[in-house]
């Protein structure tokens, strides 16, 4: 049997350097236990992760697949677009920064707007539970589960920090033709993660501006919707990665999943895109 197939990898985790729990050296310990050969770190709007996740592979049997998430909007919707090994990451950090100095800001009003309804959260909370970090809504999730005002990070976002809840703030973003010319210029393979809902014609629009792969394996994709857009994939000729979305919450897929890691063949495909 090829040993390819054999082979174990994860392209989608996320670390403390965005909104993840583990550190990216405490998350290649966690991959190299559970038996994987490689993993992806893709923080949101920062490869800041990447020299300590380098470091950390560095000394373990596991491989560091590079790479960032960045969420762009298309029209009035937010996609979200993965960048593996992106070849110019001080250029790309540079170019992510106003989005991360833009979350402080939104973070806010977000506190402000719980404040007005009741709760007792600082801001200095949020950032203290965001550590290095820039805030995002899952900091405050966990911070809203802490206190008690919740049962759930999932009864967070429902209640209170999902579009159309009281405390909910739009994000600005980075539109989507600026976000896939910077990922074109560094040579990062650009594929879509989890498009979930979004069909067929989001894929088609995003192909002439750079896409090359489609995120079919995903926590939140139903097994028709795999089949969907690994079908698509196909016909289009994109290639087709896949992972756990990993973030550390226990009641979020408690443990490190596993058993959402997918062959090793679809990384070897990625590499090819990525040596062109």
């Amino acid at each position: 049997m090829n040993k390819s197939k054999q082979r174990r990898v994860d392209l989608h985790v996320h670390s403390t350097a965005s909104d993840g729990i583990y550190t990216p050296g405490e998350l290649l310990s966690i991959a190299e236990r559970a038996g994987l050969a490689a993993i992806g770190l893709t923080d949101h709007d920062t490869v800041k992760g990447l020299p300590e996740a380098f470091e950390a592979a560095g000394e373990k049997e596991i491989e560091l697949v590079p790479g960032v998430e960045i969420s762009v909007l298309e029209g009035k919707t937010e996609i979200h677009i993965l960048g593996y090994y992106p070849g110019d990451r001080e250029r790309l950090n540079k170019e992510l920064e106003d989005i991360r100095e833009e979350r402080f800001s939104r973070m806010q009003i977000i506190v402000d707007k719980l404040k007005k309804l009741g709760f007792k959260i600082r801001l200095e909370d949020v950032l203290a539970e965001a550590g290095d970090s820039a805030p995002g809504r899952l900091h405050l999730a966990r911070l809203l589960l802490q206190k008690k005002y919740v049962h759930s990070l999932d009864e967070a976002f429902s209640l209170y920090l999902n579009p159309d809840r009281g405390a909910y703030v739009p994000r600005q973003l980075m539109t989507m033709p600026r976000a896939m010319d910077l990922l074109t210029g560094i040579g990062a393979v650009i594929v879509i993660a989890h498009p979930g809902k979004q069909g067929r014609s989001v894929v088609e629009r995003l192909i002439p501006m750079g896409l090359q792969g489609i995120e079919v394996f995903h926590p939140d994709h139903s097994a028709a919707q795999q089949k969907y857009y690994e079908e698509l994939a196909h016909e289009k000729g994109l290639i087709i990665t896949g992972g756990s979305d990993f973030h550390g919450d226990r009641e979020r897929r408690a443990g490190y999943p596993e058993h959402l890691a997918i062959a090793g063949h679809y990384l070897d495909d990625l590499k090819g895109a990525a040596l062109g």
